[in-house]
């Protein structure tokens, strides 16, 4: 058990991936303990945990807002002590497929504002929470977007390049204070929208304008990648409990590609 023993926050712990990651850190022996808004989402994702290999237990968080991200993840602490991992896998709607003719502001800056907010509020919260007697990790989400350059996807590409930088720095400032940071960044996960992702939303218009249904377009997104075929939950989540395991005691600063092989763009 690569994680025995360790307790991990999952900010947005409602959603597909943190959900699915919740199963693999408790398969591995963590303890974990899921923040997000919505109380409904959050009990239904603490009951798959628990109908798998283990429990985790729930608190509820406004990632984008500091203040009440810094009081919910004070009180957790207070609870339950140092906190060894946090993971951020909120995630926000947002605009993909409309090129800058089409794209206002508002609409460019949502998912900057939106991803980059959750991410600085939560990752300033869990700071003085860790890295005291044992090595923390800080674990953030990104997308081959932010290193490609997929027409129609300004503002998101804009918001993933935003999010590596963030990881890169914030790595040299807390290395000297026991807390590495690491970003996994994977393609398309081809079971999220049948999971409940927001993501059969958010790809739905961009199907449609060819034509093809959510699952067909992610087939196709399919031989975009040297192996063939997408990501799934389970890769990804499998994936970080490596990462933020000690046997990556040694990996910070870096961007863990997830794409099965995707073709630069």
């Amino acid at each position: 058990m690569i994680l025995n023993g360790k307790r991990i926050v999952i900010m947005g712990g409602s959603g597909a991936i943190g959900t699915a990651m919740a199963k693999a850190f408790v398969a591995e022996g963590a303890k974990v303990y899921l923040g997000a808004r919505g109380v409904e989402r959050l009990a239904a994702a603490a009951e798959a945990v628990r109908s798998s290999e283990g429990a985790a237990e729930v608190f509820t968080v406004d990632c984008l807002d500091e203040e009440n991200t810094r009081r919910a993840v004070d009180a957790l602490a207070e609870r339950i002590g140092e906190i060894d991992v946090a993971v951020n896998a909120t995630s926000f709607m947002h605009d993909q497929g409309s090129l800058i003719d089409d794209l206002d502001l508002d609409a460019f800056m949502s998912p900057v504002d939106s991803f980059l907010r959750s991410l600085f509020n939560s990752a300033k919260a869990v700071v003085p929470h860790m890295g005291r007697s044992r090595q923390g990790v800080i674990l953030t989400l990104s997308t081959p977007a932010g290193r490609t350059a997929p027409p129609g996807h300004l503002g998101y590409s804009v918001t993933c390049a935003g999010v590596e930088a963030f990881s890169r720095v914030l790595a040299a400032e807390l290395g000297p204070r026991n807390i590495r940071v690491v970003c996994l960044g994977p393609h398309a996960i081809s079971d999220a929208p049948e999971a409940g992702s927001y993501t059969r939303e958010l790809f739905a218009p961009k199907a449609k304008a060819m034509g093809l249904s959510v699952d067909q377009w992610l087939a196709g997104g399919a031989q975009t990648t040297m192996l063939g075929r997408l990501p799934t939950l389970d890769d990804v989540a499998e994936t970080a409990a490596f990462l933020v395991s000690d046997k990556a005691r040694s990996m910070t600063a870096a961007y863990v590609n997830l794409t099965a092989g995707m073709i630069p763009e």
